[in-house]
């Protein structure tokens, strides 16, 4: 185990979070057994009261783990001789026959399982909000299992990061401490993009198709939230799948155009090292995933909010959904355009 203040740090958020899922999971199972078995006296029940909080805090904790989660890579960047970013951090144990053998696997695990954590934490978040203001709370349901499974991609997320935390690393070596030679080689990540049909267009192009898929997504979005009228579940599901599509063309223009540029190191396609070195480029990736997730969380109010009595309730959350979703993108593009022109 690498010990610094951020691992300290880290692994106090990650036994919170552990703490605080479990305790989500057992009483949302128990007040889901609860509501299955009505009585006619039964009075409110302070276990979901509880349980609502307790998640509430769960979400704060599982948004605050996925920024410190790569604090935490870069923070181990010193510990290792050439180590020159985060890619070589999450290259540490491969080929090793020890334990740490296991680190590269749980790194990739958990790069993937943040978002997920994240889009669970906000689901629970948008039922809840929209069930609250009803009579009979007909969504209520819902909100439980949402909440399960919230506290069960939060136990298990955190106990992968506790496990990264705990697992032996200083006495392995390195298969690459450069990501240039890893990530650009024919068989790295940016290699087999760069042969794509996509990848392999100019920079000119991608720019273009950037822009061009960004500004179609926020047309798409001043409508679905201007025009008066909330979309409809088949108009949600268009504009995810839009979203999705600008999403991709969004992180093939960010590592094959962009980070070469805001790092003045042409052919140089880490995004990694724009953590140090260009972190408002990460805050407008940041911004441009919640754009992605708004999205996403207004169609799961369309698919799974929407009752004859809370249709008033989901559609104003709806709109709210895709009006920050709308805001997040222009935002997002807007503040790589001036940092692109600044170089």
């Amino acid at each position: 185990m690498v010990l610094n203040s951020t691992a300290v740090l880290d692994a106090f958020l990650c036994a919170l979070r552990l703490l605080a899922g479990a305790g989500v999971v057992g009483l949302g199972v128990l007040v889901l057994r609860r509501s299955g078995r009505p009585s006619p006296d039964a009075g409110p029940d302070d276990r979901a009261y509880l349980l609502y909080l307790l998640a509430a805090v769960l979400v704060a904790l599982d948004v605050l783990s996925w920024p410190f989660f790569y604090l935490l890579l870069q923070s181990y960047v010193p510990e290792w001789e050439g180590v020159m970013c985060v890619y070589g951090v999450t290259r540490i144990g491969t080929g090793s026959v020890g334990p740490s053998r296991f680190l590269p696997g749980l790194l990739a695990a958990l790069e993937a399982g943040k978002p997920a954590v994240v889009f669970a934490a906000g689901t629970w978040a948008v039922l809840y909000a929209v069930n609250r203001p009803t009579r009979t709370a007909p969504l209520t349901p819902r909100v439980l299992l949402a909440a399960v499974v919230l506290g069960l991609v939060s136990v298990l997320d955190a106990a992968a990061e506790g496990a990264y935390l705990l697992i032996p690393k200083k006495d392995d070596f390195l298969s690459a401490g450069c990501c240039t030679a890893a990530l650009d080689g024919p068989t790295g990540p940016t290699g087999l993009l760069a042969g794509s049909a996509l990848g392999s267009a100019p920079p000119l192009v991608l720019g273009g198709l950037f822009y061009a898929a960004n500004a179609a997504l926020c047309l798409a979005l001043a409508v679905g939230r201007l025009r008066g009228a909330v979309p409809g579940f088949l108009g949600l599901t268009r504009l995810a799948i839009g979203a999705m599509a600008a999403l991709a063309v969004s992180a093939v223009f960010l590592v094959d155009v962009a980070a070469p540029l805001l790092l003045r190191m042409p052919g140089h396609h880490c995004p990694y090292d724009l953590i140090p070195e260009a972190p408002g480029s990460v805050a407008a990736v940041a911004v441009y995933l919640l754009s992605s997730f708004c999205v996403g969380w207004a169609w799961v109010v369309g698919r799974f909010g929407t009752t004859p009595e809370t249709a008033p309730f989901a559609g104003r959350q709806v709109g709210r959904l895709l009006g920050a979703a709308l805001v997040a993108t222009a935002a997002s593009v807007s503040l790589v355009s001036v940092q692109l022109l600044l170089v």
